[in-house]
């Protein structure tokens, strides 16, 4: 039987059983005639502001007010009257928590720039203005939230984010860890182990309409890292059941057997509706006349599908890689979420049943993970990985042929240890796409090379995928043996993502007594830590998107204290005259 009639079978069964994860059965925040009706009303700039509105009455008497202005017939005015006297502000039910910080760790002591050193001081401290729990007393007897509660302490990433995330936590918990936050790092998992044990799955986020979806699977990564800290048995061996529980998910809702013998994930999202939180930008998106009822569904499920992946959007997913006819919305019109076979996926896969064929004692479990692993490893190498170009790419079912597109994913599996022999033998020649795309832009690594006007292409930097280039490297260099050129290159990129980081910080506001006066007149800015930052600068946040630029920033401060952590010596540039990190390599 030929490959493409494989695939065909293969999406076939897989489009019937796409993932419709868990059920939002929210009469009010998902969807339904009382979330159409207020977000098509466009009350608010951001259509989550509304979905992040706890009740002001018990849900019935809610509804009925619904229906006594008319429902979905209800005027303008009405809409708007009806949401002020009946929904609270965006977040009432999460209150802040004070993070007590005994002392500044010993490591932070290490750093000899003055500047530097004094800014991961404050960044040290900056935890407790993004840590949260939910007190759900807040709200009245039958009031209801679109909170998913848990018992614990979160983080939340900053600005419109009013709840923590699951790939976000990631690189939270890295900070968290090197701030001697051990407790609250601990609770963060706990959190998403209990939705595990609730859900099946991890959800997007605390939200209940991100029910139908999850993103980049790091539970499994978290648990380690905080294994590897604390060296907690107990808590291992606690989790290890729910992290079972997590990748069976995987296994059975996301899986596509490419042929006979070799079968890898995609990420795999049904919907026939706009995202709540995002309801009035989906509904834009699909409002074209020549769309059907079916390619709208298409659509819909693409868009849900690239939130899934955490890259939402990227030119990645896209079937054309620039806007058309001057419209901005053509291209993710041109979702093909569901076809891609993501490289960084598929190595954190391989990751999770490398470390759980680790973990387990019982022979039975640990020779079925060591063979899911070692299949996973072929099958990546027979699909993603690309001998002439010495480098990873996702794969397109619809093409039925490799992405051949630079982007900081096909890093991941450097970092993870998902390396075939094939690659093995070429180590020195995997970052040669890197190191162009260091010499193109002055700043961090670019996303992709595409100027689409979408988040997750060029020119936005995120801190996360620096993070994983720079593992990458790390890894590289060690497998070679050590001081090679590789190192070197990690280094750069280090200084390019702590000037970048800083300099924004200090443009917006930012200030360090003694050391560093404000520059700003406005009292309310006092430094932003940015989720993303323009590669052709060395002190800019980054643009595009669904919604502004938003500032706190849970993952860019786990990233920049691991970065501290990791190369020593790093200066704080002088950012109000010309500088740079050229690439020696």
């Amino acid at each position: 039987m030929h490959l493409y009639v494989l695939i065909w079978m293969c999406l076939s069964a897989f489009a019937a059983a796409a993932t419709d994860h868990s059920s939002c059965n929210s009469p009010i925040y998902c969807d339904g005639p009382l979330l159409r009706t207020v977000q098509l009303a466009r009350l608010f700039p951001d259509s989550k502001t509304f979905v992040d509105m706890p009740t002001k009455k018990p849900i019935d008497e809610v509804l009925k007010a619904f229906e006594s202005i008319g429902g979905q017939n209800a005027s303008h005015e009405a809409i708007a009257s009806f949401v002020v006297n009946n929904f609270d502000k965006p977040g009432s039910e999460i209150v802040q928590h004070t993070v007590e910080k005994n002392a500044t760790p010993s490591w932070v002591e290490s750093i000899n720039d003055d500047m530097y050193r004094s800014w991961i001081e404050m960044l040290d401290k900056a935890w407790g203005k993004l840590t949260y729990k939910f007190d759900m007393s807040k709200l009245c007897p039958g009031c209801v939230s679109s909170a998913l509660p848990v018992n614990r302490l979160f983080v939340v990433p900053g600005g419109r984010f009013r709840e923590f995330y699951y790939w976000d936590t990631y690189f939270v918990i890295r900070g968290l860890l090197l701030s001697d936050l051990d407790d609250l790092a601990k609770d963060m998992i706990e959190n998403l182990l209990d939705f595990v044990d609730t859900y099946g799955f991890v959800p997007n986020g605390a939200r209940i309409y991100y029910l139908n979806r999850s993103q980049p699977p790091l539970l499994t990564e978290m648990v380690k890292i905080y294994y590897e800290k604390t060296g907690d048995k107990s808590f291992l061996r606690k989790a290890l059941p729910t992290l079972d529980k997590e990748y069976k998910f995987w296994l059975h809702n996301t899986t596509v057997h490419l042929d006979e013998h070799h079968s890898l994930n995609r990420y795999n999202v049904q919907t026939g509706s706009p995202r709540p939180e995002s309801y009035v930008e989906d509904y834009d998106t699909a409002k074209v006349a020549e769309l059907n009822s079916t390619e709208i569904t298409d659509l819909y499920s693409n868009l849900a599908t690239g939130a899934e992946t955490g890259w939402d959007y990227s030119s990645r997913w896209t079937k054309i890689k620039q806007i058309e006819d001057n419209d901005p919305l053509s291209i993710l019109r041109a979702l093909n979420t569901r076809n891609i076979i993501p490289v960084d996926l598929n190595a954190m896969l391989w990751s999770m049943e490398h470390t759980l064929a680790q973990w387990h004692t019982a022979p039975r479990r640990v020779l079925y993970y060591k063979r899911q692993a070692r299949r996973r490893l072929v099958a990546m190498d027979k699909y993603l990985w690309n001998e002439e170009h010495s480098a990873f790419y996702d794969y397109d079912l619809s093409s039925r042929a490799q992405n051949i597109e630079f982007t900081p994913a096909g890093m991941a599996p450097f970092w993870l240890g998902a390396v075939p022999d094939r690659a093995k033998k070429v180590l020195p020649r995997v970052f040669d796409q890197v190191v162009q795309a260091l010499e193109r832009d002055p700043g961090i690594l670019t996303t992709s090379t595409y100027n689409t006007t979408l988040q997750w292409d060029w020119p936005n930097g995120w801190p996360p995928l620096q993070y994983i280039a720079m593992r990458a490297m790390l890894n590289v260099n060690t497998w070679l043996g050590g001081n090679t050129e590789i190192e070197s290159l990690a280094r750069t990129l280090a200084e390019r993502n702590a000037a970048s980081a800083f300099c924004a910080w200090y443009k917006t506001g930012g200030s360090i007594p003694g050391l560093l006066d404000k520059i700003t007149t406005n009292a309310d800015d006092n430094g932003h830590m940015f989720e993303k930052f323009d590669v052709r600068h060395l002190d800019a946040a980054g643009s595009g998107g669904e919604y502004e630029v938003q500032v706190g920033f849970g993952w860019t401060n786990g990233v920049t204290m691991w970065i501290f952590n990791t190369f020593a010596g790093l200066t704080a540039p002088d950012c109000t005259s010309t500088f740079g990190y050229p690439v020696e390599y």
